[in-house]
């Protein structure tokens, strides 16, 4: 039996597994975009390319679409008029979750409905409905966050490796709410869509809805370590976001950007390991200070000489830089990632050849 493949949270899973449908996210990262730069505008987003490149391959062949973006609606034209899916639909979801919102993607929702049960053969199951329902499941313990744009799978692995805490997938489909509560009971089929278009419209919110503000609550966890905040090149949505994070947060924050293919998310292992250390050091030694002005005077604070952190000497810093690829003098945007954060506060400036990490520069 074919897979049933969707891309969006507002997608009515559920639904779809009433009338017997296996669904799975479409997530996954390809080498490069060979089909879709021969069909496709050369900058949609990479994510509408992975996707032309799952079908053309013939990956897929039962897909689900929710008109998120500019990129998602050009790809189901491009999909409609490519004939290689069995079964192509998109739902029009409206911005915001207002009474007549609802109503609108009830309608969409039971459209939906008679079009997969006629190409399934099946029925409506209520009770495979109410199963249907998960009870999304949280990490509660210090954790990293990724947020931002939807990070492939690929790519979200080698984060989970890199990072020494554990890390929740809070990007764009996979902060997907559904099933805080469970279906009520006794209702016809039109009233339970009428529900259903409710309890989908009311999740945590994306980028796409006009009120988004309910996202806070995603970076003001107080089990939050860090923020890793991915985007895709060429959308736009998420940068908006970033910025906003970054003015209201104290966690460490690193900003990364894919254009979703696996060589893309290659390239970025070398930051992901920088701020994986630095988030090690912040729990680990507190000693991480900043060069700053007191009573007039610079001051260096690094760390202590037998910080298991520490860079002793010149050889060290130059084999931690050829390792990394690059370290700056001093504290930046990445905690603990600097020269200064990482040696003895009494050497700077002291013309040791050994030791003074000025030597370095």
């Amino acid at each position: 039996m074919n897979k049933t493949y969707y891309v969006c949270k507002y997608t009515p899973i559920e639904l779809l597994e009433a009338f017997g449908g296996e669904c799975q996210n479409l997530n996954e990262m390809p080498q490069g975009f060979d089909h879709a730069d021969q069909i496709a505008h050369p900058n949609i987003c990479g994510f509408g390319k992975a996707l032309l490149e799952a079908v053309m391959s013939g990956k897929v062949k039962e897909l689900v679409l929710v008109n998120c973006c500019d990129t998602i609606r050009s790809v189901y034209d491009i999909l409609e008029d490519s004939g290689k899916l069995d079964f192509l639909y998109m739902i029009d979801v409206l911005h915001c979750d207002a009474e007549c919102s609802r109503e609108r993607t009830a309608v969409q929702l039971k459209g939906l409905a008679k079009a997969y049960g006629e190409y399934k053969g099946t029925r409506f199951d209520e009770e495979k409905f109410r199963q249907a329902f998960k009870k999304p499941e949280r990490i509660v313990k210090p954790h990293i966050s990724v947020l931002g744009a939807r990070m492939g799978n690929e790519l979200f692995d080698m984060v989970q490796k890199s990072m020494p805490y554990p890390v929740e997938n809070d990007t764009c489909v996979n902060n997907r709410s559904v099933g805080e509560a469970e279906p009520p009971k006794d209702l016809e089929f039109d009233e339970l869509m009428a529900w259903y278009a409710k309890e989908l419209l009311g999740q945590i919110p994306c980028m796409r809805m006009m009120d988004h503000s309910g996202r806070k609550r995603l970076y003001n966890d107080p089990g939050l370590k860090g923020i890793i905040y991915h985007t895709v090149k060429f959308c736009d949505f998420y940068s908006f976001e970033y910025a906003d994070i970054k003015g209201h947060t104290d966690v460490p924050l690193l900003k990364i950007e894919s254009d979703f293919t696996l060589q893309s998310s290659g390239q970025l292992s070398t930051r992901l390991e920088a701020f994986a250390e630095s988030l090690g050091i912040q729990d680990e030694t507190k000693k991480e200070k900043v060069m700053g002005n007191e009573a007039g005077e610079w001051i260096i604070h690094g760390v202590t000489w037998d910080d298991p952190k520490c860079i002793h000497d010149v050889d060290e810093a130059v084999e931690y830089i050829n390792r990394v690829g690059f370290l700056p003098l001093f504290k930046n945007e990445i905690p603990g990632f600097s020269l200064e954060e990482r040696t003895v506060a009494e050497y700077w400036w002291s013309d040791d050849p050994v030791r003074d990490p000025c030597g370095i520069y």
